[in-house]
């Protein structure tokens, strides 16, 4: 219509221009129109529409405006109450599992505060009326003496219009990003928490950037069935065995991605931010897995036996004398796990399943103490490692490496490790020989390149983890159509410089599928008892942390797409075959 006004009018000033006459002409009115009153006309037409139009809007507001009033007269005694906006956008990233599962997301929100209270007593009471839960003392308290009060986050939609209705005018609504942690407490420990500001307190969460907003979700390798199930079967582990903490991995031997990683007790990332300095909540927030470096007894005997064989100091028809005596400290023999011994001759892969210390002993000394901590550290042992979050940990090296450091250390003494870097390791001892990085991270997916140990000592010991499994303190580890390969560990707890007393540490370390090894598993309990009106009978790693890791294997195999195959088993890699010894349940 603009355009069209513009050209209508230029038109009649043309005319006008060549001939003023026909204004005035009486007699030619009727048939000669003037194009500009036409024009006149028709926008005197348009402002009268237009005026009828404005009148009948202004009335259908009034009646709406009366209408809302009458229903909702709590939005007259809100004139006084502010909302405060948050201009802020998306201003965290959503975080996924590896199968685009939604872990955390922001949403926006309400917190009420009141400023300046006219009447404390009166407006506790109003507020205590809408939202129960408060403490009406408290909050009574700290309306008389403070100008400024917050009384809750989180107000859902009824409250919101409930305070406004409650004439409290005092009141100010805060718009507000809140973070949510879909599954609770499940993978807490890899998520992470933040604060109320949104700022990263722990986990993943702390490593988004304070002053950025992030534009793209994170991913990460965690498969949250995994983890269900992980945690699930250490919590039900803890109960069972009375054991004060527990922990558990599993990871991808291939290429180090984090499947799942569980440290219990766990904490609730959705309420913990209110008190997060609280020591109680600090001790559920200790990454067990990351943080924490442990002596994890025998299931070192594993890097014992891959050390022995690298250096082809020894071989698995090796025999050793499992009854001889090997000076240690204050000049005592070295004994067995509960004065164990067996005959007098046995190889290498009866060593790992019988878990001697004595042969243990006798392979370090022949590789020694120069070349024991070159071949650990080579394998990842004796370094920090390097991960996406901030929580991480370090091995707790012996003061000096000596002799009877070396002696110790083979079969899972004086040498304590982070588990993480531990399960890391063992990737590396089955899965062909490749040192792997550890990753949170769903597209980290590296090439296997770097080489630490030969393609047949892997093979190899992962022969000898199959028999520990199949004839060995593994036995409750093993799961029919797996194959799984594994070994147990049962560590004193030191503690005021001796091992006497302070409890014990067990574990279980394994791989599945055993003719293929794809992913690590690390099951450990902390000062687990005997249990025996539960038909517990030992705090030994064969009576919880084995079963726990067999259960664990069961349920997540599946999930994992593991072929389950009862036919399949591990190949002795060893022409001629070896002449294996077996042993009593529950005696390692």
């Amino acid at each position: 219509m603009g355009d069209l006004r513009k050209n209508n009018h230029t038109n009649a000033k043309v005319t006008a221009g060549n001939d003023l006459s026909f204004l005035f002409d009486d007699d030619n009115k009727n048939s000669n129109t003037n194009q500009d009153d036409l024009n006149k006309i028709s926008v005197s037409m348009e402002r009268i529409h237009l005026a009828k139009f404005l009148f009948i809007f202004i009335f259908a507001v009034f009646i709406i405006r009366s209408t809302s009033l009458a229903i909702f007269p709590g939005e007259i005694l809100s004139k006084p109450n502010k909302i405060i906006s948050n201009s802020i956008k998306n201003p965290l990233p959503e975080i996924y599992d590896r199968n685009d599962k939604l872990l955390a997301t922001t949403i926006e929100t309400k917190r009420a505060s009141i400023r300046n209270p006219v009447n404390p007593e009166e407006t506790a009471r109003m507020i205590k009326a809408v939202i129960p839960n408060l403490d009406k003392d408290i909050l009574l308290n700290n309306l008389e003496n403070k100008k400024y009060v917050e009384i809750a986050d989180n107000i859902n939609d009824i409250q919101y219009y409930d305070i406004l209705n409650s004439g409290v005018a005092e009141v100010e609504f805060h718009s507000v990003w809140r973070r949510i942690y879909i599954n609770k407490q499940l993978a807490s420990h890899i998520i992470g928490y933040s604060g109320r500001d949104l700022i990263g307190l722990s986990g993943i969460e702390k490593t988004i950037p304070k002053s950025k907003i992030l534009h793209e979700d994170i991913k990460l390798s965690i498969d949250i069935a995994v983890q269900f199930h992980l945690e699930d079967q250490i919590t039900k582990g803890m109960d069972l065995y009375n054991a004060e903490s527990g922990f558990g991995i599993v990871l991808n031997a291939n290429n180090g991605q984090i499947i799942a990683s569980a440290s219990l007790p766990t904490f609730d990332p959705n309420v913990i931010s209110k008190n997060y300095k609280d020591s109680a909540v600090k001790k559920s927030t200790f990454n067990q897995v990351l943080q924490g470096s442990y002596e994890l007894g025998s299931v070192m005997k594993i890097m014992t036996l891959a050390m022995g064989l690298e250096s082809s100091k020894i071989d698995l028809s090796d025999k050793f004398n499992d009854n001889i005596c090997i000076k240690i400290a204050a000049n005592r023999c070295l004994n067995n796990y509960r004065n164990q011994s067996s005959e007098n001759l046995i190889n290498s892969v009866d060593c790992l399943v019988r878990s001697s210390n004595r042969c243990m002993a006798q392979i370090a000394m022949r590789v020694g103490k120069e070349n024991q901590k070159s071949f650990l550290q080579k394998v990842g042992l004796l370094d920090e490692y390097l991960l996406e979050v901030h929580e991480t940990g370090s091995p707790i090296l012996p003061e000096r490496w000596t002799n009877n450091s070396m002696i110790t250390i083979s079969f899972g003494q004086g040498l304590s490790v982070v588990p993480l870097s531990f399960s890391s390791s063992v990737a590396t001892m089955v899965n062909g020989g490749y040192r792997i990085q550890p990753s949170l991270n769903y597209y980290n997916n590296p090439i296997k390149e770097n080489r630490v140990i030969s393609e047949i000592t892997s093979k190899k010991l992962v022969y000898a983890m199959r028999q520990v499994v199949k004839y060995g303190s593994g036995k409750k580890a093993d799961v029919e159509g797996y194959a799984v390969i594994g070994k147990t560990g049962t560590a004193d707890i030191p503690c005021n410089g001796s091992y006497e007393g302070c409890g014990n540490r067990t574990s279980f370390v394994g791989a599945f599928p055993g003719w293929d090894p794809k992913y690590v598993i690390l099951i450990s309990y902390e000062k687990p008892k005997e249990n025996h009106a539960r038909g517990i009978m030992g705090g030994s790693s064969y009576h919880n942390a084995g079963p726990t890791a067999g259960e664990v294997i069961r349920l997540i195999a599946p999930i994992l797409n593991i072929e389950h195959n009862p036919a399949k088993e591990v190949k002795n890699p060893i022409q001629g075959g070896l002449n294996n010894g077996s042993i009593e349940e529950g005696s390692l």
